[in-house]
């Protein structure tokens, strides 16, 4: 019994990536073609893993997918469209669900007629109101600032009341 509770309280601190032993390598970086899922979750052709944009989330595409969801996957698709589905993403751990968390971006100029350059597409998402942060505790290694930048962009966005930010808030407008 002992060992049990020993091993429960060692997978419970070790947090989702050391429990998930099943979900097969985890590769560093992956670049490739991938559409939206959802607002916050990438396929990547030739990819068995879906992607979960690290930092974020967005409303959930279910079974009947409300209005939210659906803007929110469509500004997420329109971005990947901008950079022609071309990805590029450092991988951080697997998520419960077995998706490859990740922070990804597209190269693209924004705003339009903008030079070409990479954008995150976690960013871009809360900046826009079609996200909110989430879970940044525990920055990727390679990017101690990312908490922050999200927090800051998601602050400005919501003061704005930009995207879904007046639904979220309980001002949308009723007709």
């Amino acid at each position: 019994m002992k060992a049990f509770a020993y091993l429960t309280l060692s997978l419970a601190l070790a947090g989702p990536a050391a429990a998930q032993t099943n979900c097969g390598q985890l590769p560093k970086t992956w670049q490739g073609t991938a559409y939206a899922v959802s607002g916050d979750t990438l396929a990547g052709i030739d990819l068995k893993p879906q992607l979960k944009l690290w930092g974020i989330r967005a409303p959930v595409l279910g079974s009947e997918p409300g209005v939210s969801a659906m803007r929110a996957r469509a500004a997420l698709e329109d971005m990947l469209t901008s950079g022609e589905h071309k990805v590029s993403c450092r991988l951080v751990a697997f998520d419960r669900d077995c998706r490859a968390i990740a922070q990804c971006s597209v190269t693209a100029g924004w705003p339009a007629g903008s030079e070409a350059q990479p954008h995150d597409l976690a960013v871009r998402l809360v900046e826009d109101g079609f996200a909110y942060s989430f879970g940044l505790e525990a920055p990727p290694s390679w990017d101690k600032d990312a908490s922050a930048r999200l927090a800051h962009f998601e602050s400005i966005s919501r003061q704005a009341r930009k995207g879904l930010w007046p639904d979220w808030l309980g001002e949308a407008t009723r007709p």
